[in-house]
């Protein structure tokens, strides 16, 4: 086995030396197929018996995390919340580390949009919004996205201006971040 390895090898080393144009490609050639034999070696296992009981095991494993995965294939994404004309639109909370609340919605005719921020301990947040508005008109259709950012020190409300007056429909997505230390925060969207 050791001489079939290694004869290939020694014979593409003469040959580089011959010629040096290929040598660099040649050796880089044998290096890829030495490694792709190594790899699959490796990952052939052995032919005692033993990939059974490594099927089974991975069967169980798989079987435990789907149960303390809490049944997440049966939990479907809830889809944005709607509102019409005016009311409360979404609220999200986080706790950890630099924690992130992420709110988000759509208005259907729209008014206006105000944003409360809330944390615990109080410290400086930063907040990203984007909106997305679209109005039809006379068979065209026109579509404005406005984003931003700002940092105040919570609880804090603010008005947000839409891109686009007289839309008929705002998509909105905001996330708020603390920006030092461990702690909660809290994103309200609010559409009117």
């Amino acid at each position: 086995m050791k001489k079939k390895v290694l004869d290939p090898i020694k014979k593409q080393f003469r040959q580089a030396k011959k010629h040096p144009k290929i040598a660099i490609p040649a050796v880089l050639a044998l290096i890829l197929l030495v490694g792709v034999l190594g790899a699959l070696v490796i990952a052939g296992g052995s032919d005692d018996g033993d990939d059974t009981k490594t099927t089974a095991t991975q069967k169980k494993k798989d079987k435990d995390d789907k149960q303390t995965r809490g049944g997440l294939k049966k939990d479907p994404i809830k889809p944005a919340p709607v509102v019409n004309g005016s009311g409360r639109l979404d609220v999200a909370r986080q706790v950890g580390r630099l924690a992130i609340a992420q709110a988000r919605g759509r208005i259907k005719n729209p008014r206006g949009l105000s944003v409360r921020v809330s944390a615990a301990p109080k410290q400086m947040v930063t907040v990203n919004y984007q909106l997305s508005c679209y109005k039809a008109v006379h068979k065209q259709h026109t579509t404005k996205v406005s984003s931003g950012r700002y940092r105040t020190r919570p609880p804090n409300s603010r008005g947000l201006s839409l891109p686009l007056s007289g839309a008929d429909e705002c998509t909105v997505s905001i996330g708020a971040q603390l920006t030092r230390g461990s702690g909660r925060i809290k994103v309200a969207v609010s559409a009117g």
